[in-house]
């Protein structure tokens, strides 16, 4: 699990320290940078699976991913500090250029202390070029790419980087949902749910009956899915079973609904519960604003499967939602503020984690009343914006 992430220059955001545990809920206004802090997760990891550049292209540019300056480029600046059943680790990297239309690694470190101290520790840095490290490893370091994608097959190194590239923040869009998808096996399951279906249909049984089960509760008349074949795309497909209080259920006419067929909501959910139950689950997985289209006598649902997955993965999520909130442990919630071109990224003030441990207010009607306030002192982790 990545226990620690420290941030700088990465978009909007200036200088942030996060610390993380199994469960994460990212509040704050629109704007302060919740999405951005997300991000960083999936920069990491796509910068790991497909190569710093591609991650880079992705986000449009290197000028779409460093924080704007008017004068010489800030230098990016992301670490991370992850701890597993068999290892702790740490690794960060440092881009740098004189343009901003360029980049260059001037800095890259990574550590692995095995979970057994007597265990050798293991490290490589990179800098100016020039690799330190094991001396049976000679990677062809660049200055565009990152030395842990070249070393990833060393089994001293492996843990590591598994830990960081197995990771997926989603934003599901129901209209990519509803329209018919061509087969993608692609994992973990595309972001915005490009590949939804395919992922659907891979669902092992238990995981496609919680979601039967789940929509069922959602919608009171869905009672299964599927997934069929339609002119070379696979489509999803619904079956309600109304229950008319005045028919016997010999009457009651069942039917098969495709994915244009169906509500925002529902495809939502379907979309975000299929994330969270995919195999193999990614290490990390992150839900945008999930309460997004979804009634809101549905929050607990969700909820309930966000906290079940943040027993096998790491759980994050952005949220506005004072339903939603009202649900969440305030010792989860991290408060992204920004005050005066200042961003700052803390737990939630004492006095307001007092008042929901107390049970004096919810922490949602906590938000209403007051907004969520971050700590303060040494507890505040600031970031200039």
């Amino acid at each position: 699990m990545i226990t620690r992430l420290e941030v700088s220059n990465y978009r909007s955001l200036g200088e942030i320290r996060l610390d993380l545990g199994r469960f994460t809920a990212l509040v704050g206004q629109n704007g302060a940078g919740k999405s951005n802090v997300a991000d960083v997760f999936r920069f990491v990891a796509e910068s790991l699976r497909l190569g710093l550049d591609s991650a880079i292209s992705i986000r449009h540019g290197i000028g779409a991913v460093r924080r704007w300056s008017s004068g010489r480029p800030f230098n990016l600046r992301i670490a991370m500090q992850v701890a597993e059943d068999g290892f702790t680790g740490g690794y960060e990297f440092e881009l740098t250029g004189d343009h901003a239309e360029e980049y260059r690694v001037k800095r890259e470190h990574a550590w692995v202390q095995p979970a057994n101290l007597l265990g050798e520790p293991h490290a490589f840095t990179v800098e100016g070029g020039k690799w330190s490290g094991p001396k049976d490893l000679n990677p062809k370091v660049s200055a565009t790419s990152l030395a842990l994608v070249m070393v990833a097959g060393d089994e001293r190194f492996s843990p590591l980087a598994a830990a960081l590239r197995d990771v997926e923040v989603y934003s599901i869009f129901p209209d990519t949902l509803r329209n018919p998808q061509k087969f993608d096996p692609a994992t973990p399951m595309r972001r915005h749910g490009e590949n939804w279906v395919t992922a659907l249909r891979d669902l092992d049984n238990e995981g496609k009956a919680e979601i039967r089960a789940a929509l069922g509760r959602l919608t009171g008349d869905i009672a299964e899915l599927r997934v069929q074949p339609v002119a070379g795309f696979l489509t999803a497909e619904f079956l309600h079973r109304p229950q008319p209080a005045d028919q016997p259920a010999s009457k009651r006419r069942n039917q098969w609904f495709d994915t244009a067929q169906e509500s925002d909501g529902t495809l939502r959910v379907a979309g975000i519960l299929t994330a969270l139950l995919q195999k193999p689950t990614p290490r990390l997985v992150g839900i945008e604003e999930p309460e997004l289209t979804v009634h809101v006598g549905a929050l607990r649902l969700l909820h309930d499967f966000l906290h079940a997955a943040s027993r096998q993965a790491q759980v994050l999520v952005t949220t506005h939602s004072p339903e939603l909130l009202d649900l969440i442990d305030p010792d989860d919630v991290r408060v992204v503020a920004r005050t005066d071109g200042e961003t700052t990224v803390a737990p939630l003030h004492a006095s307001q984690t007092d008042t929901v441990k107390r049970r004096l207010a919810t922490l949602g009607e906590v938000a209403r009343a007051e907004g969520l306030q971050p700590a303060t002192g040494d507890a505040r982790e600031v970031a200039e914006e």
